[in-house]
């Protein structure tokens, strides 16, 4: 497949066509690739993310407090936000990234390297289209994660457990963790105890997003 095919596919998913089909490249290229990679664009994007979302959140709650929205920012932006949202570009096949960095499949080992590719594609945008193309294009993307911001509780689903658990007198959570090995996806898998009884099950490419999906399965099966 070309080059450009590929480009207009992933164009396509995103929703903006480049004029400068350069800083697409560029925010698509890991350091392990080359000394023209995508980190001062994941830089930019960063800061372009944060905005939009800070601008969105202060307009739509007006009644709530700077707490709650800071809560409900980083919880939007984090490195399990920006993966999600790679999961839906199909952003890794895209990506090009050294031997270092791949698995024996093919696939990319980190998956903080396609969080991050994420980030440099809105700063790719921006530069590119400035800020409404930019401000557009995450409110697309985090469209499903910013509807259902404002129903959920934003803390780390392992800390909400916690807390919820010491609240009953129940003990701590405790997590088994298996790794299945190099080049399984998802890579980990969780278990998370109460008082000794099994109470949920994750799945990640990394132990924390294992270990935080296991930790809200639990949450709601325990609440109810």
């Amino acid at each position: 497949m070309s080059e450009s095919i590929k480009r207009a596919r992933l164009e396509a998913k995103i929703g903006y066509s480049f004029s400068d089909a350069d800083l697409l490249e560029r925010a698509l290229t890991h350091r392990s690739m080359t000394d023209l990679h995508m980190e001062r664009q994941e830089f930019l994007g960063d800061a372009v993310l944060g905005l939009v979302i800070s601008q969105y959140l202060h307009h739509h709650y007006p009644e709530l407090p700077e707490g709650k929205l800071s809560r409900m920012r980083s919880a939007l932006v984090r490195k399990e936000s920006l993966y999600e949202v790679a999961l839906v570009w199909k952003l890794t096949q895209y990506l090009h990234v050294g031997e270092s960095e791949r698995m024996v499949g093919g696939g990319i080992k980190s998956p903080s390297i396609a969080a991050n590719a994420v980030e440099a594609v809105i700063g790719a945008v921006f530069q590119d289209g400035g800020w409404e193309a930019a401000r557009k294009l995450v409110l697309q993307a985090w469209k499903n994660m910013i509807k259902d911001i404002g129903q959920v509780d934003t803390r780390d689903a392992k800390s909400r457990l916690q807390e919820f658990t010491q609240a009953k007198a129940w003990g701590l959570p405790e997590y088994e963790l298996q790794d299945r090995g190099v080049g399984k996806t998802p890579r980990f898998e969780a278990k998370c105890r109460v008082n000794g009884e099994l109470v949920g099950t994750g799945f990640g490419e990394r132990k924390k997003i294992a270990e935080i999906e296991a930790a809200e399965q639990a949450w709601q099966q325990l609440k109810t």
